[in-house]
């Protein structure tokens, strides 16, 4: 359990009318966040605010702030909209050979991973090669195999799957970056939540949104860039905020492409989700990104430990290099998994139902009572 965790609690207003286990899908925002917000609505309102020089402020601090969450600099950073902004930056950006089997990732990744690479298929500009797996599962040998059988130059990859599976995205990377395969990694489900430390992961491109695990108004994003990756990806969104250029003298139009993570950036940035998402990931720095993890396994420990063997089975890869926040699950007849989740919101317990299976994501609110609650109504059903 967090240390203090009924002042933690204290942050979410919510608790006192329903038990949330859907942190997967969108997460309520803790008081600080709202507080954060309101601050600045009030003086934008009331007083004079340029909010030119305000959005420069708050974006380098922005990026400060992500870049100490993944460990690396601050102009490695791209303020997105969201995770799929980030993926269609590089996607849009790369230059590939549609003649071969270009593009691969797993055939039941979330589809905001998949679309952006489908739509560069149909213009021409890359062929896709989907890797079948199991619920977001499939062996790293396969995958491996796969790339070097296929001669793929990009892999799509989620760090955490939509269905709860964590890869060793360290591993695989060290793989991609011996064979020259530009790995994008997905971390929607992931960022804030599981330590992701990009410099000792190997990573060079990352995407993340906010609206999910890091509990502050949607529409804002962040992705990262290594400096070896902004000579691979051109960019294509192309605005004020993307270049050079005189304040004093807007009419000399010249192309001159930012160096930083800037340069992919698509113009004015999302106000109050940069506020609360700046907010929110100071919480989570404040109280360790490791603690959360660990709190969130303890939460789906005590639920597993509570709940109905003769009637559930965790579906979850439970060993600890693929455990992750998300647990899927399925009644032992999988037919009822669908009204079982109705039940409960009857009840005010919210959960998620994803490709037929339960799905249980719980977050820094969450205790011990929530979890005995949770089993107690899904035993009783």
């Amino acid at each position: 359990m967090l240390p203090r965790h009924e002042s933690i609690r204290e942050q979410f207003p919510f608790l006192k009318k329903f038990i949330y286990f859907d942190a997967g899908h969108y997460t309520p925002y803790p008081l600080r966040v709202v507080e954060k917000i309101n601050e600045f609505i009030k003086t934008f309102t009331t007083d004079y605010l340029n909010l030119s020089k305000f959005h420069i402020y708050e974006g380098r601090a922005f990026r400060e702030t992500c870049a100490k969450l993944l460990n690396c600099e601050s102009d490695d950073i791209i303020i997105t909209s969201n995770t799929t902004h980030g993926i269609n930056i590089f996607a849009n950006g790369i230059q590939l050979d549609p003649r071969e089997n270009n593009v691969a990732m797993l055939d039941s990744e979330f589809p905001a991973v998949v679309y952006p690479w489908l739509n560069q298929e149909k213009l021409g500009r890359a062929k896709v090669f989907l890797i079948p797996s199991d619920k977001g599962y499939v062996n790293e040998a396969v995958i491996k195999r796969t790339l070097m059988e296929y001669n793929i130059k990009v892999l799509t990859i989620s760090c955490v799957q939509f269905l709860g599976y964590r890869h060793n995205i360290r591993s695989i990377s060290e793989f991609c970056r011996k064979r020259n395969i530009h790995l994008v990694v997905d971390a929607m489900q992931a960022a804030g939540i599981c330590p992701i430390d990009v410099q000792q992961m190997g990573i060079d491109y990352l995407c993340a949104g906010n609206q999910k695990w890091l509990m502050s108004p949607a529409g804002l994003g962040f992705t990262y860039i290594s400096k070896k990756y902004r000579g691979f990806v051109n960019p294509t969104y192309v605005g004020t905020a993307n270049v050079n250029y005189d304040f004093d003298n807007f009419l000399d139009y010249k192309l001159d492409f930012r160096q930083s993570g800037e340069a992919y950036e698509n113009s004015t940035p999302n106000t109050l989700g940069m506020i609360g998402t700046n907010e929110a990931l100071k919480y989570f720095m404040e109280l360790g990104v490791e603690n959360i993890f660990n709190h969130i396994i303890d939460i789906q420990d005590k639920l597993i430990e509570k709940l109905d063997k003769s009637k559930y089975k965790i579906e979850s890869d439970l060993s600890p290099e693929h455990r992750s926040n998300i647990m899927i699950f399925t009644h032992t007849d999988s037919s009822k998994n669908k009204q079982i989740q109705k039940s409960l919101e009857e009840k005010n317990i919210y959960i998620a139902l994803r490709e037929g299976l339960l799905r249980v994501s719980a977050h820094i609110y969450n205790n011990y009572e929530d979890a005995e609650v949770l089993a107690k109504e899904l035993n009783a059903l």
